[in-house]
């Protein structure tokens, strides 16, 4: 029982920083332990307490963990854009609740956990851009998220508002746009892409 507590004093002293999500590696760093057998009892025992809940293969959370990070560490070359970002920026009303979008290179991936659902979209390679970095998770800037949800509405991505009424794009700096639109190969898109800013008056 004295073990117990003291794991989950670990945990308690490292979820802050780690904002609630650990992967298998900092779970090990945490628990060193040359038995792995050892190492894995220990983490079903705090999974039986509920101080740590297994979200998917290798990666665990505990009560109050941050989507966003989660959804970094579910993969690294990923960026959040879309909703969350439009939202952030007051381009949109309504903040998204229990749902994250965010872009990688390759096959999309979708995870669900509880009552929050992370969707992991794929693009090509050249596509990857126009992101920061905030305390280790990739934000899509403003202009990026507006060009992807521009881009996959294109692809018959449905959204819960209107990109015509519902985007305010006071914010959005049109040079940036046309630098970004150098990058896509698809013409129909950029003259979507220049329609739309047209008809808005930017």
């Amino acid at each position: 029982m004295k073990k117990i507590v003291e794991h989950i004093e670990i945990i308690d002293k490292f979820k802050d920083d780690m904002c609630g999500v650990f992967t298998l590696g900092d779970l090990k760093s945490i628990f060193p332990s040359k038995d792995f057998k050892t190492f894995y009892r220990r983490i079903a025992d705090l999974e039986k307490l509920k101080i740590l809940k297994r979200f998917t293969r290798g990666i665990y959370v505990t009560k109050d963990f941050d989507p966003n990070v989660l959804s970094q560490k579910l993969c690294e070359r990923s960026y959040i854009s879309f909703e969350t970002i439009l939202a952030k920026h007051l381009m949109i009303g309504t903040i998204p609740k229990n749902q994250i979008r965010a872009v990688k290179i390759g096959k999309k991936r979708e995870y669900k956990f509880q009552n929050l659902t992370i969707v992991h979209i794929g693009v090509s390679e050249h596509l990857y851009f126009g992101y920061e970095t905030i305390n280790g998770v990739n934000f899509a800037t403003k202009e990026k998220a507006l060009l992807d949800t521009l881009y996959f509405y294109n692809k018959g991505l449905v959204f819960y508002f209107d990109i015509y009424s519902d985007i305010d794009l006071r914010s959005i700096d049109r040079n940036i746009i046309e630098e970004y639109l150098k990058k896509y190969k698809n013409p129909k898109f950029i003259s979507f892409v220049n329609k739309y800013f047209e008809d808005n008056k930017l």
